[in-house]
C-alpha cells in the first residue's frame, strides 16, 4: 500500500493559472501528477507571515478544520504539506468559479434567478451549515466569493439550463473557529464582510451558530435580488451597521417568486 510520504515523494504539479490572491497566499489552478488530477492549489508564504502569529495560527486552524469536515457541499482537502517556508493545501477544483458568477451572469442579462436553483442553492448550503454546527464549527465568512460551483454546463445558451444542475460547496475556513473544546461556546472576535455579517457580530458583542446562519440568509437574499440586503453605493460602515441592526433592506416584491402553499 502507497503511504502518504511515498504520494507525497512523488507528487508532481504543474501550474496552469492564478485563481486569486490574497494578502499573504496565492491560489493556482494546478495539474497533480502521477495522478492527472486537476486541483486549487493554495500557497500560503510564510516567509511574510513568520513573526505574525495570529496568522500562522489561522493556517494551521484552517488545515485543521478541514481534516475534520467531510461532507459533499464542503470543499475538500486532498493533502498539504510545508516546505521551503511555504504551506500547500491541495484542495478541490471549483469548475464553474463561485456564486458570484451566477449572481453576476443573471444581473448582465437582466434575468432573475430561476426558483429551483435558488432553492437548490438554498437547501445544500443549509447542509453544509449543518454539518460545520453539529462538528462544533463556526464559518464566519458566508458569501457569495465563499461559496464554490460545480456541474456547470458551458455549452448551454440559456441561463437556466446551464445552470439548473449546479451543485454548491462552502470553502474558505480561513475565519472559521472549532469550539468543541471551548467553554464559552460563543465569540467576539469581528471577521468576515461586513455586508453578511449578523447584528451583534457588527455591534462586537458575543455571538453564536446563528450569525451564520444570518450570513446564509443573506446569500439567498442575493439569490433573489441579484444584490445584498444591505447593499451600499458608499464606504459608510456606520451607516451600514444601522440599517443591519434595524433590519432595514429592500423588500422582495410578492409577485417575483411563488409563495409555498402547505
Amino acid at each position: 500500500m502507497t503511504t502518504d510520504d511515498e504520494r507525497q515523494s512523488c507528487r508532481r504539479v504543474i501550474f496552469d493559472r492564478v485563481l486569486g490572491k490574497g494578502t499573504f497566499s496565492t491560489v493556482y489552478k494546478a495539474l497533480v501528477q502521477p495522478d492527472n488530477e486537476h486541483i486549487a492549489l493554495k500557497i500560503v508564504h510564510l516567509r511574510n507571515i513568520v513573526n505574525d502569529l495570529k496568522t500562522v495560527q489561522d493556517c494551521v486552524n484552517e488545515i485543521s478544520i478541514l481534516k475534520k469536515l467531510n461532507h459533499s457541499n464542503i470543499i475538500r482537502c486532498f493533502w498539504w504539506d510545508f516546505s521551503d517556508f511555504e504551506l500547500k493545501i491541495g484542495l478541490e477544483l471549483a469548475t464553474g468559479g463561485d456564486l458570484r458568477r451566477i449572481i453576476q451572469e443573471h444581473y448582465d442579462e437582466f434575468s432573475l434567478i430561476k426558483e429551483p436553483i435558488i432553492w437548490s442553492c438554498a437547501v445544500q448550503l443549509s447542509s453544509a451549515l449543518y454539518h460545520m454546527h453539529t462538528s462544533r464549527i463556526m464559518h464566519r465568512d458566508i458569501k457569495p466569493a465563499n461559496i464554490f460551483v460545480y456541474g456547470l454546463k458551458e455549452e448551454k445558451n440559456s441561463l437556466y439550463e446551464r445552470w439548473k444542475e449546479v451543485k454548491i460547496k462552502l470553502g474558505d475556513f480561513g475565519f472559521s473557529k472549532d469550539i468543541t473544546n471551548g467553554v464559552d461556546m460563543t465569540c467576539r472576535s469581528v471577521l468576515g464582510s461586513p455586508l453578511y455579517m449578523s447584528p451583534e457580530r457588527m455591534l462586537h458583542q458575543k455571538y453564536y451558530f446563528d450569525s451564520d446562519v444570518w450570513s446564509m440568509a443573506c446569500v439567498i437574499y442575493e439569490l433573489v435580488a441579484l444584490q445584498a440586503p444591505f447593499h451600499l453605493n458608499t464606504l459608510d460602515m456606520n451607516l451600514m451597521t444601522k440599517r443591519i441592526i434595524n433590519g432595514f433592506y429592500p423588500p422582495i416584491p410578492s409577485d417575483i417568486y411563488s409563495i409555498k402553499k402547505t
